[in-house]
């Protein structure tokens, strides 16, 4: 039986886009899906059919983080909108160690966003990548790892 020791309170998670390690503060839209059509014959549908169709959107995932006044900025400036990025890997850490493991390849930055300027305001400059992609992958992991 599950314990409270089973649940991932907390967690750190990294993120590589394409090799490149970057510390983003929030990753939404972490997700995957399809998209079906239901046949339904006349009558009685106690039944109906579900058919896969090829997807019509895709998937979006969005990259939160602070923006640096170092060096540590300057490999963000490569992903603008448009790019391509082959592959996207987000672990998930508890103590240090991976405990979850997403995998999403064949991403386009189709959105890149700054917080708003406002002089009148104390918080930090944030930028947010907007990713579509057509799926993403949970890689499993032994127990114990």
């Amino acid at each position: 039986m599950a314990s409270a020791d089973d649940l991932i309170p907390s967690y750190s998670f990294e993120v590589t886009l394409d090799g490149i390690s970057f510390s983003f503060t929030k990753v939404s839209n972490l997700s995957g899906s399809i998209e079906v059509d239901t046949i339904v014959n006349g009558g009685n549908n106690d039944a109906p059919v579900v058919f896969r169709k090829p997807k019509r959107s895709p998937d979006m995932l969005l990259l939160e983080k602070g923006v640096y006044t170092s060096v540590k900025d300057v490999a963000m400036a490569l992903f603008k909108e448009g790019t391509k990025i082959d592959a996207i890997n987000i672990n998930v850490l508890r103590n240090g160690k991976t405990v979850r493991m997403f995998f999403i390849s064949g991403g386009l930055v189709v959105r890149r966003e700054f917080s708003p300027l406002d002089s009148m305001e104390s918080a930090v400059f944030m930028e947010t990548l907007q990713i579509a992609h057509t799926g993403m992958t949970e890689i499993p992991l032994p127990f114990g790892v």
